[in-house]
Protein backbone atom coordinates (compact mmCIF):
# COMPACT_ATOMS: atom_id res chain seq x y z
CA UNK A 1 0.00 0.00 0.00
CA UNK A 2 1.71 3.55 -1.27
CA UNK A 3 2.14 6.37 1.70
CA UNK A 4 0.79 9.18 -0.35
CA UNK A 5 -2.38 10.30 -2.56
CA UNK A 6 0.18 13.01 -4.18
CA UNK A 7 3.80 13.47 -5.79
CA UNK A 8 5.61 16.59 -6.20
CA UNK A 9 8.74 16.11 -7.87
CA UNK A 10 9.59 13.49 -5.40
CA UNK A 11 8.21 15.32 -2.10
CA UNK A 12 4.64 12.60 -1.01
CA UNK A 13 1.59 14.77 0.09
CA UNK A 14 0.26 11.91 2.67
CA UNK A 15 -3.10 10.59 2.84
CA UNK A 16 -2.95 12.42 6.32
CA UNK A 17 -1.43 15.67 4.52
CA UNK A 18 -4.65 15.77 2.60
CA UNK A 19 -6.93 14.80 5.30
CA UNK A 20 -5.37 17.76 7.00
CA UNK A 21 -5.86 20.61 4.37
CA UNK A 22 -9.22 19.00 3.53
CA UNK A 23 -10.19 19.49 7.46
CA UNK A 24 -8.49 22.97 7.15
CA UNK A 25 -10.53 24.31 3.90
CA UNK A 26 -14.10 23.17 5.49
CA UNK A 27 -13.00 24.63 9.23
CA UNK A 28 -12.41 28.15 7.33
CA UNK A 29 -15.44 28.13 4.41
CA UNK A 30 -18.00 26.37 5.77
CA UNK A 31 -16.96 26.51 9.53
CA UNK A 32 -18.10 22.98 10.03
CA UNK A 33 -15.02 19.43 9.78
CA UNK A 34 -15.38 17.88 6.36
CA UNK A 35 -17.50 14.54 7.69
CA UNK A 36 -20.42 17.40 8.02
CA UNK A 37 -20.04 18.94 4.28
CA UNK A 38 -22.70 18.06 1.72
CA UNK A 39 -21.74 15.79 -0.85
CA UNK A 40 -21.65 18.71 -3.10
CA UNK A 41 -19.79 20.77 -0.83
CA UNK A 42 -17.54 17.49 -0.32
CA UNK A 43 -16.83 17.36 -3.45
CA UNK A 44 -16.17 20.65 -4.54
CA UNK A 45 -13.45 21.20 -1.15
CA UNK A 46 -11.53 17.76 -2.36
CA UNK A 47 -11.58 19.21 -6.01
CA UNK A 48 -9.85 22.78 -4.64
CA UNK A 49 -7.83 21.56 -1.74
CA UNK A 50 -5.99 19.02 -4.53
CA UNK A 51 -5.17 21.75 -6.68
CA UNK A 52 -4.09 23.56 -3.52
CA UNK A 53 -1.86 21.12 -2.40
CA UNK A 54 -0.09 20.55 -6.03
CA UNK A 55 -0.27 24.23 -6.51
CA UNK A 56 1.27 25.18 -3.20
CA UNK A 57 4.15 22.18 -3.24
CA UNK A 58 5.26 23.76 -6.05
CA UNK A 59 5.39 26.60 -5.32
CA UNK A 60 6.26 26.04 -1.64
CA UNK A 61 9.58 24.24 -3.43
CA UNK A 62 10.58 27.38 -5.44
CA UNK A 63 10.61 29.31 -1.82
CA UNK A 64 13.05 26.43 -0.45
CA UNK A 65 15.58 26.81 -3.29
CA UNK A 66 15.44 30.49 -3.18
CA UNK A 67 16.14 30.10 1.12
CA UNK A 68 12.84 32.15 1.25
CA UNK A 69 10.80 30.04 3.63
CA UNK A 70 8.31 32.05 6.17
CA UNK A 71 10.02 33.54 9.51
CA UNK A 72 8.12 32.28 13.07
CA UNK A 73 6.58 35.69 13.65
CA UNK A 74 4.61 35.61 10.37
CA UNK A 75 3.18 32.05 11.01
CA UNK A 76 1.84 33.38 14.48
CA UNK A 77 1.00 36.23 12.85
CA UNK A 78 -1.35 34.37 10.38
CA UNK A 79 -2.29 31.98 13.03
CA UNK A 80 -3.49 34.23 15.61
CA UNK A 81 -5.92 35.51 12.66
CA UNK A 82 -7.88 32.49 12.29
CA UNK A 83 -7.76 32.10 15.80
CA UNK A 84 -9.82 34.88 15.82
CA UNK A 85 -12.64 33.79 13.84
CA UNK A 86 -13.47 31.72 17.40
CA UNK A 87 -14.80 32.32 20.32
CA UNK A 88 -11.89 31.58 22.54
CA UNK A 89 -8.27 30.22 21.64
CA UNK A 90 -9.33 26.88 23.83
CA UNK A 91 -12.17 26.19 21.60
CA UNK A 92 -10.05 26.41 18.28
CA UNK A 93 -7.96 23.64 19.04
CA UNK A 94 -10.91 22.01 20.48
CA UNK A 95 -12.07 22.02 16.99
CA UNK A 96 -8.56 21.14 15.54
CA UNK A 97 -8.61 17.70 18.35
CA UNK A 98 -11.93 16.94 16.71
CA UNK A 99 -10.66 16.88 13.11
CA UNK A 100 -7.35 15.08 13.95
CA UNK A 101 -5.10 17.92 13.44
CA UNK A 102 -2.33 18.21 15.61
CA UNK A 103 -1.11 21.55 16.72
CA UNK A 104 2.10 20.83 15.34
CA UNK A 105 0.61 19.28 11.86
CA UNK A 106 -1.33 22.97 11.94
CA UNK A 107 2.08 25.12 12.75
CA UNK A 108 3.62 23.10 9.72
CA UNK A 109 0.21 23.66 7.29
CA UNK A 110 0.35 27.32 8.11
CA UNK A 111 3.75 28.05 7.92
CA UNK A 112 4.22 26.65 4.31
CA UNK A 113 1.03 28.44 3.40
CA UNK A 114 2.75 31.81 4.32
CA UNK A 115 5.35 30.93 2.56
CA UNK A 116 3.46 30.24 -0.30
CA UNK A 117 1.60 33.91 0.03
CA UNK A 118 5.14 35.60 0.48
CA UNK A 119 6.36 33.74 -2.85
CA UNK A 120 3.18 34.69 -4.74
CA UNK A 121 3.32 38.44 -3.29
CA UNK A 122 6.68 38.72 -4.84
CA UNK A 123 5.63 37.32 -7.81
CA UNK A 124 3.14 40.04 -8.07
CA UNK A 125 5.51 42.95 -7.43
CA UNK A 126 7.77 41.89 -10.65
CA UNK A 127 4.61 42.64 -13.09
CA UNK A 128 4.63 46.14 -14.56
CA UNK A 129 2.27 48.48 -13.84
CA UNK A 130 -1.32 48.77 -16.07
CA UNK A 131 0.44 50.65 -19.34
CA UNK A 132 -2.03 53.48 -20.59
CA UNK A 133 -3.34 51.93 -23.37
CA UNK A 134 -4.61 49.24 -21.45
CA UNK A 135 -5.97 51.30 -19.18
CA UNK A 136 -8.09 53.63 -21.65
CA UNK A 137 -8.90 50.78 -23.52
CA UNK A 138 -10.62 49.22 -20.13
CA UNK A 139 -12.73 52.73 -19.67
CA UNK A 140 -14.51 51.93 -23.21
CA UNK A 141 -15.44 48.53 -22.97
CA UNK A 142 -16.62 48.79 -19.13
CA UNK A 143 -18.27 51.86 -19.37
CA UNK A 144 -21.33 50.08 -16.70
CA UNK A 145 -17.90 50.00 -14.23
CA UNK A 146 -17.19 53.36 -14.65
CA UNK A 147 -19.79 55.02 -12.67
CA UNK A 148 -20.09 56.13 -8.96
CA UNK A 149 -23.19 54.57 -7.76
CA UNK A 150 -26.05 56.96 -6.77
CA UNK A 151 -26.79 57.62 -3.20
CA UNK A 152 -29.11 58.80 -0.80
CA UNK A 153 -29.88 60.91 2.89
CA UNK A 154 -32.59 59.56 4.95
CA UNK A 155 -34.07 59.84 8.21
CA UNK A 156 -36.01 56.90 10.03
CA UNK A 157 -38.22 56.55 12.70
CA UNK A 158 -37.88 53.41 14.52
CA UNK A 159 -40.27 51.16 16.77
CA UNK A 160 -38.66 48.05 18.16
CA UNK A 161 -41.02 45.24 18.23
CA UNK A 162 -38.84 43.79 21.12
CA UNK A 163 -40.20 46.61 23.71
CA UNK A 164 -44.02 46.44 22.41
CA UNK A 165 -46.41 43.76 21.90
CA UNK A 166 -46.48 43.60 18.07
CA UNK A 167 -49.71 44.70 17.91
CA UNK A 168 -49.12 48.45 19.72
CA UNK A 169 -45.87 48.42 17.70
CA UNK A 170 -47.85 48.41 14.44
CA UNK A 171 -50.54 50.37 15.69
CA UNK A 172 -48.00 53.32 16.49
CA UNK A 173 -45.94 53.07 13.38
CA UNK A 174 -48.89 53.42 11.07
CA UNK A 175 -49.98 56.41 13.61
CA UNK A 176 -46.64 58.00 13.45
CA UNK A 177 -46.70 57.71 9.55
CA UNK A 178 -50.26 59.67 9.60
CA UNK A 179 -49.10 62.50 12.25
CA UNK A 180 -45.97 63.36 9.57
CA UNK A 181 -48.03 64.27 7.09
CA UNK A 182 -48.54 67.26 9.66
CA UNK A 183 -45.99 67.14 12.04
CA UNK A 184 -42.42 67.77 11.21
CA UNK A 185 -40.71 64.44 10.85
CA UNK A 186 -37.75 65.27 12.28
CA UNK A 187 -39.65 65.95 16.40
CA UNK A 188 -41.31 62.91 15.55
CA UNK A 189 -38.09 60.94 15.17
CA UNK A 190 -36.49 62.59 18.52
CA UNK A 191 -39.79 62.16 20.07
CA UNK A 192 -40.48 58.16 19.46
CA UNK A 193 -37.47 56.65 17.57
CA UNK A 194 -35.54 53.69 18.89
CA UNK A 195 -32.56 54.56 17.05
CA UNK A 196 -29.13 55.90 18.84
CA UNK A 197 -30.51 58.46 15.41
CA UNK A 198 -32.93 59.71 17.20
CA UNK A 199 -31.13 63.10 18.91
CA UNK A 200 -30.42 64.60 15.68
CA UNK A 201 -33.94 63.57 14.32
CA UNK A 202 -33.42 60.59 12.69
CA UNK A 203 -30.78 61.19 10.37
CA UNK A 204 -28.93 58.50 8.88
CA UNK A 205 -26.76 60.13 6.38
CA UNK A 206 -25.65 59.71 3.09
CA UNK A 207 -25.45 55.77 2.15
CA UNK A 208 -24.76 53.86 -0.81
CA UNK A 209 -26.67 50.54 -1.74
CA UNK A 210 -24.95 47.90 0.32
CA UNK A 211 -24.48 49.84 3.20
CA UNK A 212 -28.16 49.27 5.27
CA UNK A 213 -30.19 46.06 5.02
CA UNK A 214 -31.63 45.12 2.31
CA UNK A 215 -35.53 45.90 3.02
CA UNK A 216 -34.51 49.31 4.37
CA UNK A 217 -32.36 50.29 1.25
CA UNK A 218 -34.44 49.21 -1.42
CA UNK A 219 -37.37 51.33 0.52
CA UNK A 220 -35.12 54.14 0.76
CA UNK A 221 -33.66 54.22 -3.09
CA UNK A 222 -37.63 53.68 -4.47
CA UNK A 223 -39.13 56.97 -2.11
CA UNK A 224 -39.31 60.19 -3.83
CA UNK A 225 -37.31 62.58 -1.84
CA UNK A 226 -39.64 64.22 0.56
CA UNK A 227 -42.16 61.03 1.08
CA UNK A 228 -42.37 59.37 4.22
CA UNK A 229 -42.85 55.82 3.12
CA UNK A 230 -43.10 52.67 5.34
CA UNK A 231 -43.24 50.46 7.86
CA UNK A 232 -40.33 48.68 6.88
CA UNK A 233 -39.49 45.98 8.59
CA UNK A 234 -35.88 44.55 9.11
CA UNK A 235 -34.68 42.85 12.12
CA UNK A 236 -34.16 45.73 14.54
CA UNK A 237 -37.79 46.49 14.21
CA UNK A 238 -40.36 49.01 11.77
CA UNK A 239 -39.22 51.83 9.92
CA UNK A 240 -40.46 54.88 8.80
CA UNK A 241 -38.12 56.29 6.45
CA UNK A 242 -38.12 59.84 4.70
CA UNK A 243 -35.67 60.41 1.94
CA UNK A 244 -34.17 63.83 2.36
CA UNK A 245 -31.87 64.07 -0.59
CA UNK A 246 -30.96 62.17 -3.60
CA UNK A 247 -28.08 61.89 -5.53
CA UNK A 248 -28.01 59.51 -9.19
CA UNK A 249 -25.56 57.59 -10.50
CA UNK A 250 -22.80 59.61 -11.81
CA UNK A 251 -20.08 59.06 -15.05
CA UNK A 252 -16.69 58.85 -14.52
CA UNK A 253 -14.29 60.87 -16.45
CA UNK A 254 -11.09 58.53 -17.09
CA UNK A 255 -8.90 60.45 -14.65
CA UNK A 256 -11.26 60.00 -12.14
CA UNK A 257 -11.56 56.30 -12.88
CA UNK A 258 -8.20 55.67 -13.03
CA UNK A 259 -7.63 54.44 -9.77
CA UNK A 260 -10.17 51.55 -10.16
CA UNK A 261 -9.59 50.95 -13.29
CA UNK A 262 -5.57 50.31 -12.15
CA UNK A 263 -6.97 48.20 -9.43
CA UNK A 264 -9.12 46.14 -11.76
CA UNK A 265 -6.19 45.74 -13.75
CA UNK A 266 -3.65 44.75 -11.42
CA UNK A 267 -6.01 42.07 -9.73
CA UNK A 268 -6.54 40.60 -13.24
CA UNK A 269 -3.10 40.63 -14.66
CA UNK A 270 -1.88 38.85 -10.82
CA UNK A 271 -4.51 36.36 -10.83
CA UNK A 272 -3.16 35.62 -14.72
CA UNK A 273 0.13 36.03 -13.44
CA UNK A 274 -0.05 33.40 -10.92
CA UNK A 275 -2.17 30.50 -12.97
CA UNK A 276 0.29 30.92 -15.19
CA UNK A 277 3.33 30.40 -12.90
CA UNK A 278 1.47 27.39 -11.73
CA UNK A 279 0.80 25.92 -14.83
CA UNK A 280 4.79 26.58 -15.99
CA UNK A 281 5.79 24.60 -13.07
CA UNK A 282 3.42 22.30 -13.25
CA UNK A 283 5.14 21.71 -16.77
CA UNK A 284 8.34 20.95 -15.10
CA UNK A 285 7.16 19.25 -12.74
CA UNK A 286 6.71 15.06 -12.05
CA UNK A 287 3.46 15.01 -10.60
CA UNK A 288 2.44 11.19 -9.59
CA UNK A 289 -0.97 10.39 -7.68
CA UNK A 290 -1.68 7.05 -6.26
CA UNK A 291 -5.18 4.90 -6.35
CA UNK A 292 -5.68 6.09 -2.76
CA UNK A 293 -6.78 9.60 -4.20
CA UNK A 294 -11.01 9.80 -3.77
CA UNK A 295 -11.65 12.86 -5.39
CA UNK A 296 -14.96 12.70 -4.51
Amino acid sequence: MQDYVIKVNGTPISESDFANALQGYSMENYRKTSDQLSAAELSEAKDVVRERLIARELIFQEGLAMGMVADEAAVDEEKQKIVANFPTEEEFYATLEKAGITPLDYHRMIRQDVTVEQMKQRKVKQLPEPGEDEIEQTYREHPERMVRSGRVRAAHILIRTDDLPREEAEQLIEELKQRSQNEPFTELAMRYSKCPSAPGGGDLGFFRKGDMVKPFEQAAFQLPVGEVGGPVETQFGLHLIKVLEREDDQALSLEEARPKICQLLQERNAARALQQWVEDLKKLAVIEFSGELDVG
